[in-house]
């Protein structure tokens, strides 16, 4: 793959770590965030966005990612980072992925926020879709994966089942 549009072609959608400065247009409306990745699906008979259909697809992500927003002409930079991250996720899975990758992404959210997102994660994964998680919080990864893998220095050096080990085990390895 050579281009984000390759990989989005192929079924790959990623979640930056920094959702801030990769993953949002801040001062943009929600809405235009959302759709952003699908415009082309969103175009009527005569070659010009569908109000109608973009509309349609921001609220429904909205509704099923439950974001709370004012409107979805509100800027993004006035959602909280959980509410953030929800629209980051739902940018991506207006793609209809096939992988979801998703490189750390409860960074800059609180604790119920975390819960959410993990929840979502979880039921993507139980509807099929395959998820790569990335991160650095051992906790993270043991609690919301099926199968671990413990990279250090770009080498494969350990690989964990959290349902076959215990946390404590995993951290240790991790930081040996």
């Amino acid at each position: 793959m050579r281009s984000n549009r390759d990989a989005i072609a192929a079924g790959i959608a990623y979640v930056s770590e920094d959702r801030l400065s990769l993953g949002l247009v801040q001062p943009q409306p929600i809405g235009d965030n959302i759709a952003v990745t699908v415009l082309d699906r969103l175009v009527d008979g005569l070659g010009l966005l569908s109000p109608r259909k973009r509309h349609s697809l921001v609220d429904d992500w909205i509704a099923r990612l439950k974001v709370k927003i004012g409107h979805s002409s509100d800027p993004v930079s006035t959602l909280s980072g959980g509410n953030q991250q929800r629209i980051v996720l739902a940018k991506w899975l207006a793609t209809e992925p096939k992988l979801l990758i998703l490189d750390s992404p409860t960074v800059g959210v609180d604790v119920g926020a975390r819960a959410g997102i993990f929840e979502i994660v979880k039921e993507l994964a139980g509807q099929g879709m395959a998820i790569l998680l990335i991160s650095d919080e051992t906790p993270e990864v043991y609690f919301n994966a099926d199968r671990v893998l413990l990279m250090r220095d770009g080498e494969l050096v350990d690989e964990f089942v959290p349902a076959k080990t215990d946390l404590e085990t995993m951290e240790r390895a991790v930081h040996a």
